[in-house]
């Protein structure tokens, strides 16, 4: 996605969750920190999902962490529009899905790799 196309609606802007988490204010220009590359770049995205932590990267850069099922998240879920969905985020294992509703997107070097329970 081009964070800097126009019409651009925020909540929908690359590597955040939508109306759920995005990245933290830049002290510099007082918006969210924007780690994306320009149109025409590959970014490259990290999802890492444990049942201790959820964060995600965008070429590099934290972006945000949470914590499935804790308190803030449920919160969040309520005042979205997922609020209406009961299985929402309740999975422990499934598939995952690759959105490109929003205009052309490419995908390339997807990997998805398990990561082991800490005993």
């Amino acid at each position: 996605m081009d964070n800097n196309a126009e019409g651009g609606q925020e909540s929908q802007l690359a590597g955040w969750l939508y109306q759920l988490y995005k990245p933290e204010n830049d002290p510099k220009t007082g918006k969210p920190i924007d780690a994306t590359k320009p149109a025409g770049q590959w970014n490259e995205l990290r999802i890492l999902v444990t049942p201790e932590k959820c964060e995600t990267y965008i070429n590099g850069v934290k972006y945000y962490q949470f914590v499935l099922g804790s308190q803030d998240f449920n919160d969040r879920v309520a005042k979205s529009k997922f609020a209406p969905m009961p299985k929402f985020a309740k999975a422990d294992s499934g598939y995952i899905a690759l959105q490109g509703d929003h205009g052309q997107v490419a995908f390339r070097n997807i990997k998805i790799r398990p990561i082991a329970v800490k005993q």
